[in-house]
This record gives C-alpha cells, structure tokens and sequence, in this order.
C-alpha cells in the first residue's frame, strides 16, 4: 500500500527549541508516532496536500508530487477540499480524515475559535471541515462520543481508534518523598476552554498555604500563563518551556498530575491522552469526571476523578499527605498503562487502513 499522510497540525519552527519544523500534539499522537510501527509493506509520504491535475496527491519536503493509494488526512479544513476528495476518489484514491476534537463545540476563550470560525476564517473553517468529513471514505475518531457527535451529520463511514501512547519513552518519576509534593499540569494554555481556572479556589489556596508547589510544563511567549489561569503570583509557579514531541516525556516531573477540563461538549469529546501520558511517567494523578477519565478509570483503574470543588481538594489531600500512596499509585500506573501502548494501537491503526 501507498500511503499519504498529510496533516495540518505542526509546531512552528519558531516556537521550537531548535528553530525546525517538529510534529504538533495532536498530529504527533494520532499520526507521527504511529509511523515507525508500520508494517513494512507500506510505502508512507508524509508532506502536503496537493492537487495533481485530476486528483490529490501529497507533496514531499523537497517538493516532489506522490501519487498515492490511500490518503489519510488530519485538521485541514480548506475550502475546496471537499470537491478534490470526490474527484480523487472517483479514480479509485482511497481517503480517510482522523478527527480528534469536537471542533464545533469549541469555547470562544479559546484561540482555535477565531481560528476555525466561518466568520474570521472564511477560507478555513468548521464549514468547509463539515463537508471535507463528509465527503471521505472513512473518517477516525478519538472518542465514543465525538464519533456519535460526528456520525449525526458525517454520513461516511466512522472507526474508532482511541489514543495510545509510546510507554517506553516515558522515565519512570522519581516522587520528591514529601508531605508538599509538586502539583502539575503539562500542556499550552492557549488552548484550553476555561479549564484551569476550574482550580481556582482549590490550588491557588493550597499553594499560598504552602501545602503544595505549582507546576506548568509547556510554557510558552505570548500566551497566558498557567499562574495567571490559576490567580496565583507567578513566583508560585515552576515553568518549564514547551517541548518538541521528541522531549515532551520531559515534562512530566510532577508528584500529583492534574486534569481540569470545563464541562462543556468540547472536553466530552476529549480523550484521555494526558492521563496516558502522566501514567507512563508513573505519576498519579486527577482528571474532572468526564467521559473518557470516568471510563479510563473503570476500564484500566488509571487516574482518579473529581466532580466537585470537595473531590478535588480530597483527591489532592490524600495524596499530599502520603508520600507512599503516590508512590503505589504511580507504579500500578505505569504497569497498567501498558494496555494502551503504542504497539496496541498500530495493530489497530493497520487494521483501519487496511479495511479500505
């Protein structure tokens, strides 16, 4: 098989440590990591999207035109797209576009809103992403529920392929031993829906009480700090700069990792890739009780959950207060997560591609 990969998720050069073109998150997970684990009888070119005079094909770093067999797409959401997959697939191309946010729920505090609004975007939008989806052979879906969000008005035909993560890139993290254990977050705060602020009054108070120390990995010019989410000063705050794909297991330094998520269609349709990721590390941590945290909890015992304000300060308590308990809940997470390796979901990712 001949495979192309174009996606519209990368980290600019210009916010990466080394000035280079590097995988975005959401590309890197549902995409890039996946390519070595390819069977070799694929053939894959990875670039962009292009038009070769009759139908799509993907262009390589060094500009060259690649007629390809399937086509697997991700976050282009250009006018005209639509149009270029029925053509292509009318001479036989196979396309198939991952989804993995519920990208018509998003919040307007967050910066994809004007981004991939009709009305500030007339050229690349949600619009245009609507009949992109509907007009594949197939479109990957994260979640349960953002497969049912999709499926209500995408009428092609809809997969699952629930995120995994590479565990063995993960180093195991190493508990500071304390009763004031660093609290964490990892990700940019340029694109979240309120969710942070869902903390305050829970770990700005523990903070300035000196219960706890803050931590933010992924920081990044010209956002909003993870500090000032939270309303805390910023001297409260240990930062660590965004990473590159390559270094973002990094990040995870933290003794009590966090997930806050506002309630809101958008965070339902999230998956529960952070949770992954903080499991890999062997860190224990706490998500809001949405839908992919309550069944990662049910199905694997990964993570704890919080409802209300009460929870996360007793969740937070718990494990302050018990350097041990972090220590076990850490290490049972960093077996368990083995279930949802990197491995795992290429059989699945193959099993996809082939039944085109």
């Amino acid at each position: 098989m001949k495979l192309g990969i174009a996606s519209g998720d990368w980290l600019s050069p210009a916010k990466a440590p080394d000035n280079l073109q590097h995988w975005g998150g959401s590309g890197w997970a549902r995409i890039g990591q996946y390519l070595p684990f390819l069977p070799a009888s694929y053939e894959v070119i990875t670039g962009t999207l292009a038009w070769n005079t009759t139908h799509l094909s993907i262009l390589d770093e060094f500009g060259n035109a690649h007629d390809v067999d399937v086509i697997l797409m991700q976050r282009l959401m250009h006018s005209g797209i639509d149009e270029a997959i029925k053509k292509s697939r009318a001479q036989g191309i196979k396309v198939i576009n991952d989804i993995d946010d519920w990208y018509w729920g998003v919040s307007t505090s967050n910066m994809a809103f004007n981004h991939n609004h009709p009305k500030t975007n007339p050229s690349e939008n949600i619009n245009h992403y609507s009949k992109t989806l509907a007009a594949s052979d197939l479109v990957m879906c994260s979640t349960p529920y953002l497969m049912g969000r999709v499926s209500s008005f995408v009428h092609s035909r809809t997969e699952l392929l629930p995120n995994y993560v590479d565990a063995g890139k993960y180093p195991a993290h190493e508990d500071n031993g304390s009763t004031q254990p660093l609290v964490g977050w990892v990700g940019s705060t340029a694109h979240r829906s309120g969710d942070i602020e869902t903390l305050r009054g829970i770990l700005d108070v523990m903070a300035k009480k000196d219960e706890v120390l803050l931590y933010h990995g992924g920081s990044a010019p010209n956002y909003p700090t993870f500090a000032s989410k939270l309303g805390v000063p910023e001297h409260l705050v240990m930062t660590a700069p965004i990473a590159t794909t390559e270094m973002y297991p990094s990040l995870m330094i933290m003794d009590i990792g966090v997930i806050p998520l506002a309630n809101i269609p958008f965070n339902r349709a999230k998956s529960d890739i952070k949770g992954l990721e903080y499991a890999a590390a062997g860190i224990p941590f706490i998500a809001q009780n949405l839908d992919a945290y309550i069944d990662l909890q049910l199905s694997l015992g990964i993570g704890r959950t919080a409802k209300r304000a009460n929870n996360w300060i007793s969740h937070l308590n718990e494990l302050r207060l018990n350097p041990t308990l972090r220590q076990e809940e850490g290490a049972f997470n960093r077996e368990a997560v083995q279930a949802r390796d990197i491995k795992i979901g290429a059989k699945r990712l193959v099993e996809i591609l082939d039944s085109v």
